[in-house]
């Protein structure tokens, strides 16, 4: 997977590991490019699957799944550090803190820290993806406009991102 490709899939398909083309009626595997077409029934193990289901097996089987191979992703793609990339997986462990801090050979309250950390990442890449589909849309309306065609009905930005309708986390700050 390169960087390239990422911006032309969605987050559902990279939380899936694979991405389905429906003029081609394929599955195709982000991470080596495998294809299964839909529409076929593939053996696995002595039983029949789907295209769908023989791809999430693949994944499974050749990537060991979608999170370590997400994980596994360079940093220039992932934007995650070595020590988060470890944290990371250690929390797929299902180790606490305690254990984590051992391993890691930090303590506690740092494993807590870089938690804390990840999870503000979170917000912050959920508010630039809105962000985004927000400048999207505006360019989209922008062109409407400027090809002489009438306002979209359906686009509402200012309502969707009007601070009111944010998380409570976000109310906390002033956005205005």
């Amino acid at each position: 997977m390169n960087s390239e490709n990422i911006n032309e899939l969605e987050i559902d398909d990279l939380v899936k590991g694979y991405k389905y083309n429906k003029e081609t009626n394929e599955y195709r595997c982000l991470f080596c490019e495998k294809i299964y077409e839909d529409g076929y029934i593939y053996e696995y193990n002595e039983k029949m699957v789907s295209a769908e289901k023989r791809m999430k097996l693949h994944i499974e089987e050749e990537h060991e799944g979608v999170f370590l191979s997400l994980l596994g992703l360079e940093k220039e793609i992932s934007g995650l550090s070595d020590i988060q990339k470890k944290l990371l997986s250690l929390l797929a462990e299902q180790k606490d803190n305690k254990e984590i801090a051992e391993e890691m050979e930090i303590t506690t309250s740092t494993v807590r820290t870089h938690k804390f950390y990840l999870q503000k990442m979170k917000r912050q890449a959920k508010i630039l993806l809105a962000i985004m589909e927000a400048l999207e849309i505006e360019e989209k309306k922008d062109k409407k406009l400027k090809n002489g065609i009438e306002k979209d009905e359906n686009l509402e930005t200012e309502k969707i991102f009007s601070i009111n309708s944010l998380h409570p986390f976000f109310t906390q700050y002033n956005l205005k």
